[in-house]
């Protein structure tokens, strides 16, 4: 992997293919390997993945953590890896993030992906509780409980819940707190960039009428809903997931 500074902070990623730049926007408690699954996009596009400060490799942010704070820092790094009219495809809290870039920052953008998002992250209390009180009992909850369809992998949901006990419990929590502040309903026709959203048919975390909302309000947007997948839709059905995002890259 490389690594660039951010205010002091380095940031890992890792870069694979050429052509049209994916930044590829992780959720909450993971990191880039989240979208190992993706790895084939690379035949046509350059794939950017990053682990998120405080997560994988990347260093700690101080202060509070905001969907707006991510934003500006995944602005710092489209900049200064000098990349051009970037398409960021993220995921749950990934997507907040690309949201609010394509608010903030619309000159840097191309086109957004959104998967297993939603304008507003409505987060339980008992979610929150559940990841502060015990972080291990927390993770089981929201993974195997509400993460993938019935017809999941069990091994799949393993590994993911592996990865996401690995994260600091405090910016794991931290994670799931920003999305329960971020509301950009009132700001989202604003939104002039081409989007995709895609959705699993099953997801529970982010249901279905979440992207739908997105697609109806997004002018120029399309919507997938991918049937047999929860809200790890790009694990659950990588080659739904890639068709549509190739397909999508093609069009714009």
């Amino acid at each position: 992997m490389s690594a660039i500074l951010i205010d002091g902070k380095e940031i890992f990623y890792e870069a694979l293919g050429a052509g049209p730049s994916l930044v590829m926007i992780h959720g909450s408690f993971s990191t880039h390997h989240l979208w190992d699954k993706q790895h084939p996009l690379a035949k046509h596009s350059q794939l950017v993945l990053l682990d998120l400060p405080g997560h994988g490799a990347s260093d700690y942010l101080d202060g509070e953590i905001t969907v707006q704070r991510f934003a500006k820092i995944l602005a710092r790094f489209i900049e200064k890896l000098q990349l051009q009219k970037v398409v960021p495809v993220g995921h749950s809290l990934g997507g907040a993030i690309a949201l609010q870039l394509a608010l903030d920052y619309p000159i840097l953008l191309g086109g957004l992906v959104l998967v297993g998002s939603g304008a507003k992250l409505g987060v339980l209390p008992a979610t929150l509780d559940g990841l502060r009180t015990d972080f291990s009992t927390g993770v089981d909850l929201v993974i195997s409980q509400m993460g993938f369809a019935t017809e999941a992998d069990p091994q799949q949901v393993t590994l993911v819940k592996e990865e996401a006990k690995r994260c600091n419990p405090k910016i794991g929590y931290n994670d799931f707190f920003a999305c329960s502040q971020f509301d950009i309903r009132d700001r989202i026709q604003e939104i002039q960039v081409p989007t995709l959203v895609i959705v699993g048919g099953q997801d529970q975390l982010t249901p279905v009428k979440w992207s739908n909302w997105l697609a109806a309000n997004i002018e120029k947007s399309e919507l997938e809903i991918i049937p047999q997948a929860g809200h790890y839709v790009m694990i659950e059905q990588p080659a739904q997931v890639n068709q549509a995002i190739a397909a999508f890259i093609s069009k714009i």
